[in-house]
């Protein structure tokens, strides 16, 4: 296959199923933001990820044939398995996030007419304030959390959701969490600050009964122009992507993902709200054991114990790759942190980070067959203003583990608010798309 740069793209090549402006169609294709657009992916979207027009063009540039199959190993709320489904292509996904799995499921296997929508906006417009104590469902730190962003009416309102779903049957339960998840968002009176919920900052919210006729007309509107003319193929699995031993060997023909990105959003933390409400987890320590614990570390919010365990994810590296690429990079950071204001222990997150994710990258090898394509977007990162080109480290683990890569492109430069103080040194920040094949 050759060289796949999307900057050499025709702009009407990208845009053919978007309304973005052809003039600022690359740098976006890295990016979520405009999933909104797009039929099933806007029920239920974060800004982290990649765009469906990404996924639609590398699964038309690899030419699959009806036994290929695609991989996506961070799967996050299913932009590759959507795509795959709506472009009749069978994929596989890994999910290590409780909450983006369920969700997940919802689209991935979508309703196949518009009479469970209309069930579900009935049950729901139909529902009566709760009546009991709120201690009766939520924990005192999830309901200490919850009040502050959902005003006590709305409250009331979505606490007898929880009731009502353990009454439904399978089959309507994952598309029932995904409407109320939206609800519960729509009347949050708090604001979003990238994708973390600030309790202290407030936004207008929508009445519960508004926001379940607005989320449920735009599914009925997807469902009915869709007329789901394709049989959904995709497959989600819950759990880390670096033990994938369900799929076979040389079993997939294509690779769309992005992993975390060192030290970027903490997936547990902008997820609070919703991990407390559906009660994954009751307090903050719980949404470390329950939630942290399953993911890649990238973050100094991981559990301690992981971080800590130096020793072991050291050992899973080779000597000569530290030595070239990370030791440097880890004594600077620890001098740093004696000298800078909370002291974060940003060192303690380079070997885990890249061990894990080398990890990934070795069953990526054995799953892929021979001259597959692997795409995946990441972002280097500046942490106390040590620049770490984490692309480059990644795409050397790729070529250390039997992949080649056909090219490195930085899509675009990162938003304004990664430009701070204490992130000195960072107006270099990308993110960028790595091209590799599997020898």
């Amino acid at each position: 296959m050759p060289q796949l740069n999307l900057f050499d793209l025709p702009d009407e090549k990208i845009t053919s199923t978007t309304n973005l402006p052809a003039n600022k169609a690359s740098k976006n294709l890295c990016t979520n933001i405009f999933s909104n657009q797009y039929p099933i992916h806007r029920w239920y979207n974060f800004i982290a990820g990649f765009s469906p027009e990404f996924v639609k063009f590398c699964i038309k540039a690899a030419h699959l044939n009806s036994d290929d199959v695609v991989i996506d190993p961070f799967s996050g709320l299913g932009t590759t398995l959507v795509e795959a489904n709506l472009q009749n292509v069978s994929a596989i996904g890994f999910e290590a996030h409780p909450f983006f799995y369920d969700i997940s499921q919802a689209k991935i296997f979508p309703p196949l007419d518009t009479e469970k929508i209309k069930f579900l906006e009935n049950l729901l417009l139909s529902i009566k304030p709760y009546t009991g104590s709120f201690e009766e469902i939520w924990s005192e730190d999830a309901l200490k959390f919850l009040t502050k962003l959902v005003a006590e009416d709305n409250l009331a309102l979505l606490a007898s959701c929880l009731e009502v779903e353990n009454q439904l049957c399978e089959e309507y339960k994952s598309l029932f969490r995904l409407i109320v998840s939206k609800v519960l968002e729509k009347t949050a009176l708090a604001q979003t600050d990238g994708i973390y919920k600030a309790p202290t900052t407030f936004k207008k919210s929508i009445s519960f009964y508004d926001s379940v006729s607005i989320v449920c007309k735009q599914i009925y509107e997807d469902v009915e122009k869709l007329k789901y003319d394709f049989t959904p193929k995709a497959k989600l699995n819950f759990g880390s992507s670096e033990n994938m031993e369900l799929v076979e060997n040389e079993s997939c023909s294509l690779c769309i993902t992005s992993p975390p990105y060192l030290n970027n959003f903490d997936f547990a933390e902008m997820t609070r709200m919703e991990l407390y409400f559906w009660r994954y987890a009751g307090s903050w320590r719980e949404i470390t054991e329950k939630v942290r614990r399953r993911l890649i570390v990238n973050t100094t919010t991981a559990p301690t114990d992981l971080k800590r365990n130096q020793e072991l994810f050291s050992s899973e590296l080779s000597t000569s790759f530290k030595l070239k690429y990370l030791d440097s990079i880890i004594a600077e950071l620890f001098n740093e942190r004696k000298i800078r204001p909370g002291k974060k222990d940003y060192y303690l997150l380079i070997y885990p980070y890249f061990a894990q994710m080398q990890n990934v990258i070795r069953e990526l090898h054995r799953i892929l067959r021979s001259g597959s394509n692997l795409h995946l977007i990441v972002s280097d990162a500046a942490l106390y203003g040590v620049y770490i080109p984490a692309h480059e480290i990644l795409s050397q683990l790729m070529i250390d583990n039997g992949f080649q890569i056909i090219n490195i492109e930085n899509m675009r430069k990162r938003g304004e608010r990664w430009l701070l103080k204490k992130r000195t040194g960072s107006s270099k920040l990308g993110e960028y798309h790595i091209h590799a094949k599997r020898i």
